[in-house]
């Protein structure tokens, strides 16, 4: 939900999830079927290191100083979600880290 020099890309398949998930749940209005969307900030999985091409040190640097989400948290998550009563739907649900935020915005002060 939070735009990124660079991220581009992935900000867009971002906003298709989401939008997907909007759309599936109102197609799937009265079956019972749930639908939520998950997301999860920084997180430390092999994501990382398959993002940086295997590079150990950039990994590294991306969970320095901070304590990531682990799979494990997500996975609760999940549990939790799939737990509440078949009546209830989480449309969709931020978890972050304590350490993270988001960026803000970025201002270029060398424009005149």
């Amino acid at each position: 939900n939070y735009p990124y020099p660079g991220g581009n890309v992935y900000g867009g398949t971002k906003a298709f999830v989401g939008q997907f998930s909007l759309n599936l749940r109102n197609d799937l209005i009265g079956t019972g079927v749930r639908v939520t969307n998950l997301e999860p900030g920084l997180c430390e999985s092999e994501f990382s290191l398959v993002r940086f091409g295997g590079d150990q040190a950039k990994y590294d640097a991306t969970y320095a100083g901070a304590e990531p989400i682990q799979p494990q948290d997500i996975a609760d998550t999940i549990f939790w979600i799939m737990n509440t009563p078949a009546h209830v739907n989480i449309n969709s649900l931020e978890l972050m880290p304590v350490s993270q935020t988001w960026a803000g915005f970025a201002i270029d002060r060398n424009r005149g």
